[in-house]
């Protein structure tokens, strides 16, 4: 999921959730996104869209991919939304991983390692180079099993990013980046 000020923008929060032996339809989970499309209160839909891609991997042992997408837009609602949206987003996350056959929290992974995954998932994202990103805090959330970082780049902008173990291997959960006030 993308939260962003407008379609042709990098966006302000991204979040991401991988899973193994989903159970559950693609058609089930476009209208789970739609929703999330629909803020509490609000008229018409947020600007968005939904898109999927699927995938099958021949390449030694064999598997299945299908990627979704939801690009949503804040609309100018900015800090507001953007709470309104994390909760729904989390509780739909909660969800689906209920519904990912055998998806167990598995052991804590190093610091560094979820920190090299939380930089490779800001890099594909907000067109950095990962390898250009200078950790500049870590807190460990042992309870959760959970890494917050936050980066700094060269060029000045900011990115975070929250790194959970999802069937023992770190999965980044949300990223985003911090605009310097002007």
């Amino acid at each position: 999921m993308k939260i962003t000020d407008h379609p042709t923008s990098e966006p302000d929060e991204v979040w991401v959730l991988s899973l193994s032996s989903f159970q559950m339809s693609a058609d089930d989970v476009i209208k789970e996104l739609q929703a999330l499309t629909w803020l509490r209160g609000a008229e018409y839909p947020a600007m968005s869209q939904i898109s999927s891609r699927q995938g099958i991997t021949n390449w030694g042992a064999s598997s299945s991919s299908i990627e979704f997408v939801l690009e949503m837009s804040s609309n100018g609602a900015g800090g507001v939304a953007t709470v309104v949206v994390s909760g729904a987003v989390k509780a739909l996350y909660a969800k689906f991983r209920e519904r990912s056959q055998g998806d167990r929290w598995g052991s804590m992974v190093s610091e560094e390692t979820a920190a090299a995954v939380a930089k490779q998932r800001i890099a594909s994202q907000y067109s950095v180079e990962g390898d250009s990103l200078t950790l500049s805090r870590s807190e460990t959330d042992a309870a959760t099993r959970s890494f917050h970082f936050a980066f700094s780049h060269p060029d000045g902008r900011s990115f975070g990013a929250e790194v959970g173990i999802v069937k023992e291997a770190p999965t980044c959960m949300r990223i985003w980046r911090q605009v310097a006030p002007e």
